[in-house]
Order: C-alpha cells, then sequence, then structure tokens
C-alpha cells in the first residue's frame, strides 16, 4: 500500500470508503491503453491480510468512476470472502 500512494498519491482522487479497508482510487491521466483509472484496498479475512487491485483503460463518459471502482471493490471483496470462506473486514 505504501508503494502504491508513493506511486498514485499525487493523483488520488479519493480515499476508499473506511469499511472497505485501507486503499486508494486515483487518475493518473495516462493514455488510456495504460489504464489510467487506478485502484488499491487492504483488507483483513480472517488471518490473512489480502489486497485486491483493479485498474481500467477508460470509464464511460458520465459515470462516475470513484463510485463504480468501489462497488467493483466491495463485490471483488465479498467474493474473496465467499471463496476462502471468512468475513472481510476492514485492515
Amino acid at each position: 500500500m505504501d508503494i502504491a500512494r508513493e506511486n498514485f498519491g499525487d493523483h488520488q482522487l479519493a480515499a476508499l470508503p473506511k469499511d472497505l479497508g485501507t486503499g486508494l482510487i486515483a487518475y493518473t491521466e495516462r493514455p488510456p491503453r495504460t489504464r489510467p483509472y487506478y485502484t488499491m484496498m487492504l483488507f483483513r479475512c480472517g488471518d490473512k491480510r489480502p489486497w485486491i487491485s483493479v485498474d481500467l483503460s477508460e470509464v464511460q463518459s458520465g459515470r462516475d468512476p470513484v463510485s463504480d471502482l468501489t462497488q467493483l471493490l466491495t463485490i471483488a471483496r465479498k467474493r474473496y470472502g465467499e471463496i476462502h470462506r471468512c468475513t472481510p473486514r476492514p485492515a
């Protein structure tokens, strides 16, 4: 997470909601093929501390990238808990 903050902190669009865990959502202003929308979160699931990262090449005009990426992370974290039979909680 420290490396992600170092690399993307200047481009941060938003912090993650506290109930998801520790993380950030950034827009790097790079060309779309390099996936400029980037998000990462660290959370707990049982005794594990997994992290999930999602990056997008573009966001449809009129969409809210912060909301969309937050929703994607929420789904991914829930699914992680189902697969690994643990209860995700903030880190």
